[in-house]
């Protein structure tokens, strides 16, 4: 009986040392799950922070590059209203041959342009219904009806080498810019360029 007893506290003592060895292993187990669980948990929040600024970003990429794209699109169309409107008005340069202003426009400037060039021999170059419009041309000076303008004059030398283009074409070219600019302010409240 001694060797029962000694190999059942034997059996008895291996038990409880299995047991409290597979409490102790369960217990590492079910703490390496929460220790998983826990590292699972911090990077998925991570992985949410990340994809939530990603999406951030992306948003204010696609409405910084939207409102971009609006204020194109409405410097395009402000930018088609102003050259319709200069457009509509060098039309309209047509109808100011007829003014009583036009007739005072090309008398003064074809007498002062005449002037600067001093006695030389010159040419004045306009419509042919403008001819009768010119002032009295000195000696030396002739007019020619042959001007292809709207308007205007062109005053130069027998020889061709120096000339005043006074033409209606050219005086709205030179006079666009400050145009655009006075459009812009009457239609939008500011300058556009």
């Amino acid at each position: 009986m001694g060797i029962e007893r000694i190999t059942s506290s034997l059996l008895k003592e291996a038990d409880e040392e299995a047991t409290k060895i597979v409490q102790a292993a369960e217990w590492h187990v079910k703490k390496m799950k929460e220790d998983e669980r826990s590292k699972h948990t911090a990077l998925k929040k991570e992985a949410e922070k990340e994809i939530e600024k990603l999406l951030s970003e992306q948003k204010n990429e696609r409405m910084a590059w939207a409102r971009l794209e609006a204020k194109r699109i409405n410097a395009e169309a402000c930018e088609d209203v102003i050259n319709n409107t200069i457009d509509d008005f060098f039309s309209s340069l047509k109808e100011v041959r007829k003014s009583k202003e036009y007739k005072d426009f090309l008398s003064k400037n074809v007498s002062a342009a005449v002037k600067e060039f001093k006695g030389m021999k010159l040419r004045v170059r306009v419509r042919k219904e403008d001819r009768k419009l010119l002032p009295k041309l000195p000696n030396g000076c002739k007019a020619v009806a042959d001007l292809d303008a709207l308007g205007g004059a062109v005053i130069e030398t027998q020889d061709g080498k120096m000339r005043v283009d006074l033409t209606l074409e050219t005086l709205f070219e030179l006079k666009r810019d400050e145009l655009r600019k006075m459009i812009a302010g009457k239609l939008f409240g500011g300058e556009k360029k």
